[in-house]
């Protein structure tokens, strides 16, 4: 059971490595494209930048901004080329397929590189370095395309911290920095302001120079334009990578837990094979204790009934004898012989409640003789009883237990024996007062025995006892 155990967990969790394995070695090569291509565009920067205007960088800061960017997305390029290696093949019995790469060192080396990129693109757009000052024309660009980036490789909570960046970035620009009326007419702010206050005076160069411009296709752009278009520019990227790519994210961060699923669903079916399992052998245990039990019966009656029909004989034989010496003791052995030759039946399954009535008179009156007819007994009989069968010794089992435990030789509390029929039920009581001088040892197996019996043979029954310190009474009702 151990070792199935342990070969369930590794199957789950290759199952597991193989359904995130597809996704984490995407991720690794949009990470290593990304390391690679921004390593050549920093050298695009750095020379293009040199030949235009003599310097590497327009501003010193941009410098160490660059040299991080550079040192991060190197380190990082060579730990997923090394990653992308050893993952190059996969088979589910390779060993190679065990190896995974550090967490916590992939983990920083992908945020360090993402994270300096962003940190260029954060000062292209507030304009560090750009001479022009119109950082909202091209260089929000790359924040807008880092959403997407950021939100594949670290994830939805990033991707929309940075969208939070860029659009404050763009409504501080538009609005607190150039202003949202702002037009870029490529002149000094004077030169703007007379130029525009001209238009509105409709002075005649004015008006001509907006004409040239406007039949040149050199119309001035005002800065809502472009803000406007950002806006939904930058708006679509995130949703977009945050909803649909997130789909993605969220599918495999639920893999773990269908495969803990799986694992739950196997071992309860496993429990429950094993439940129907132990309640089949149980079944089959009671059948065997059952059919035990049975042929341990029939064995106690058959050694119970060692040539019955010799004692039955010779009792007889004892009272013939006997009629001439006393007739108590005559009396006492033709009261024995009845109550033999009842229990001698051939047919154990029911018996007139006649028969069983008469043999509860005979038992009581043998008691009788063998007490001095000293014991109060209160024996009522009331209904059609040669009408109604019943299990043999049931009734005789309740009256017997009276005795055995009972005490009736006081007027003032005599055994109480009540039989009550009606054409639907069956309704015998006894009550006695107990006798607290003849401890009898009692295991109750008379009682459950006749439950048992009463379990197998009537569908409806009520069969209660109730006792105190001084009295025990029993009452059995069996709907016919």
């Amino acid at each position: 059971m151990k070792s199935e155990e342990i070969s369930l967990k590794e199957l789950l969790q290759r199952s597991r490595e193989q359904l995130l394995k597809p996704f984490a070695k995407t991720q690794r090569r949009l990470l290593f494209v990304l390391n690679l291509s921004y390593l050549g565009l920093i050298l695009i920067f750095l020379v293009s930048e040199k030949l235009a205007t003599g310097h590497f960088v327009p501003h010193p800061f941009l410098a160490w901004v660059y040299t991080l960017v550079g040192i991060a997305n190197l380190l990082s390029a060579i730990y997923s080329y090394q990653w992308l290696k050893a993952n190059k093949v996969v088979h589910p019995g390779d060993t190679r397929f065990s190896v995974k790469p550090a967490a916590r060192l992939s983990t920083a080396l992908r945020w360090s590189s993402v994270v300096s990129i962003m940190l260029m693109s954060f000062c292209h757009m507030v304009g560090l370095g750009n001479p022009s000052s119109d950082a909202i024309l091209t260089d929000f660009a790359l924040g807008h395309s880092l959403i997407v980036l950021v939100a594949m490789l670290l994830g939805r909570t990033a991707s929309f911290v940075w969208f939070m960046i860029v659009i404050g970035l763009l409504v501080y620009v538009s609005f607190v920095d150039k202003g949202y009326s702002y037009q870029y007419n490529y002149l000094t702010k004077a030169e703007s302001a007379r130029y525009e206050s001209a238009l509105r005076k409709q002075q005649p160069w004015a008006l001509t120079r907006k004409a040239d411009l406007q039949a040149t296709g050199l119309n001035p752009p005002r800065i809502s334009r472009y803000f406007n278009i950002w806006l939904v520019y930058i708006l679509i990227a995130f949703l977009t990578s945050y909803f649909f790519l997130g789909i993605t994210l969220d599918v495999f961060k639920v893999v773990p837990t269908v495969t803990e699923d799986i694992k739950d669903a196997i071992e309860t079916t496993k429990r429950q094979e094993l439940e129907r399992e132990r309640e089949k052998n149980q079944a089959e245990e009671q059948k065997l204790l059952l059919k035990q039990e049975t042929l341990s019966a029939e064995l106690k009656h058959l050694k119970a009934q060692l040539n019955p029909h010799f004692l039955y004989n010779t009792l007889n034989y004892f009272y013939i004898k006997s009629l001439d010496f006393s007739e108590d003791l005559s009396e006492a052995i033709l009261k024995l012989s009845n109550i033999m030759r009842y229990g001698m039946q051939e047919n154990q399954n029911l018996v007139s409640l006649a028969e069983e009535v008469d043999y509860m008179k005979q038992f009581i009156a043998l008691h009788q003789l063998r007490n001095g007819n000293k014991l109060f007994i209160d024996f009522t009989v009331i209904g059609p009883i040669d009408q109604k069968q019943i299990l043999p010794f049931l009734l005789i089992g309740l009256l017997e237990n009276s005795f055995k435990h009972g005490k009736m030789n006081t007027a003032d509390s005599p055994l109480v024996i009540e039989l009550r029929v009606t054409s639907d039920q069956i309704r015998f009581f006894t009550s006695n007062r107990k006798n607290k001088k003849k401890q009898v040892e009692s295991n109750h197996i008379g009682l459950s025995n006749m439950r048992r019996r009463l379990n197998l043979t009537y569908e409806q029954y009520l069969f209660d006892t109730h006792q105190d310190d001084e009295n025990f009474s029993c009452t059995l009702l069996i709907n016919t």
